[in-house]
């Protein structure tokens, strides 16, 4: 009979302890001002709590928002491996522009906060890679604005919305025929969009084992058919200075044929997957990515020098940063001579050579003497 009420006892306290936990529970210790920090959702399996700043958020035209939201981990663990704070308390904040009439939503910047507050890593978006995204019914940033909108509906200027409702446009969408054929291209040729400029559409045409191998495969898709495994390409390029896609020089150099000048050059490559429609890809992960790769080098007899020195993936739905990645091996493979490395030369239809040409670059004269021979 004691051992009966024992174990009862201890049963009892272990339910008491489960059924303990209130949202004020795990929220003791988060330093938000709840007055001014509204709670969005308790996500209890993911264990973090959203908020929204409720002081800052700003009508930006009928039906449309930018607001601040906070992500508070209690736990800890965000199930981000990039994160410094992974195994502490912490918060994720994000900025957003919604857009309720037709579902969609626009990260605009996010950053990593320590349990004080204080901002430890961030990120601001370009305007250009501000890229809209349809937000389904039930996922976590659709429940965001749908919070957010409720105290907006006595506002004047987010409610002079035209006719049809969130519900209505997405029954349209629907409706909507399926689109057959390859789309035109998002713009022409050479034309400028920010600071990128539009090289036009590629296809990738066999497997690859390296982001350098990758880039040297894709070739021009002057096709009209459906076919998988288009992507939209873009650079980045400066003439002057040093860093991730700027210079242009033309290196002296000395050896058996005489002085010859060989150019050098860099950019960043933007490489966005495409569906067998040429559209972009609606989709989250690092298979849909949109591709940041920053380039250098040059090739001469006898040397393979083409490098790929950074990749970054940018998630396609949520725009987050997924991968970073810097190293030389993992990007580039293991050093081999020209000869053997016959698929990684630098090939004359790859974006990185196109880009090149379209740079027209005024060399800038670096007198070296290398003496090849």
């Amino acid at each position: 009979m004691k051992k009966l009420l024992v174990l009862l006892m201890v049963l009892l306290s272990v339910c008491s302890a489960a059924f303990a936990e209130s949202l004020e529970d795990v929220l003791k210790d988060c330093k938000l001002d709840r007055s001014r920090w509204k709670v969005v959702e308790w996500f209890k399996a993911e264990k973090f709590v959203r908020l929204y700043d409720s002081q800052t958020v700003t009508v930006t035209g009928p039906g449309q928002f930018d607001a601040v939201i906070m992500d508070y981990y209690y736990d800890g663990d965000c199930g981000k491996d990039s994160c410094k704070f992974c195994k502490n308390r912490h918060y994720h904040s994000e900025k957003w522009g919604f857009d309720t009439t037709k579902a969609i939503g626009i990260l605009r910047s996010f950053d990593t906060r320590d349990l004080d507050g204080n901002v430890v890593d961030s990120y601001n978006y370009p305007a250009k890679m501000q890229i809209a995204s349809s937000l389904k019914r039930n996922s976590t940033e659709a429940k965001t604005m749908q919070k957010i909108k409720e105290p907006l509906k006595n506002n004047k200027d987010f409610a002079a919305v035209s006719k049809g409702s969130t519900s209505d446009t997405a029954k349209k969408s629907e409706q909507r025929p399926k689109i057959k054929g390859l789309v035109p291209m998002p713009m022409a040729i050479g034309a400028i969009d920010g600071e990128w400029t539009y090289m036009g559409r590629y296809i990738s045409q066999r497997g690859f084992q390296t982001f350098n191998e990758f880039e040297n495969q894709l070739v021009s898709y002057t096709g009209s058919a459906e076919v998988e495994g288009l992507y939209d390409v873009y650079y980045h390029h400066e003439h002057y200075g040093n860093g991730e896609g700027r210079g242009c020089l033309a290196f002296k150099m000395g050896g058996g044929d005489g002085p010859r000048w060989q150019p050098e050059y860099a950019c960043v490559l933007k490489i966005i997957p495409l569906n067998r429609n040429g559209m972009r890809v609606d989709e989250s992960g690092t298979k849909f990515g949109t591709m940041l790769l920053s380039m250098g080098g040059y090739s001469r007899p006898g040397r393979y020098s083409l490098i790929v020195q950074r990749v970054r993936i940018f998630d396609n739905v949520t725009h987050q940063l997924l991968v970073e990645n810097s190293d030389y091996k993992n990007l580039n493979g293991e050093y081999q001579s020209y000869e053997e490395a016959k698929n990684f030369r630098v090939g004359p239809n790859s974006p990185f050579s196109k880009a090149m040409e379209m740079s027209n670059c005024p060399l800038q004269p670096y007198d070296i003497s290398l003496g090849y021979g």
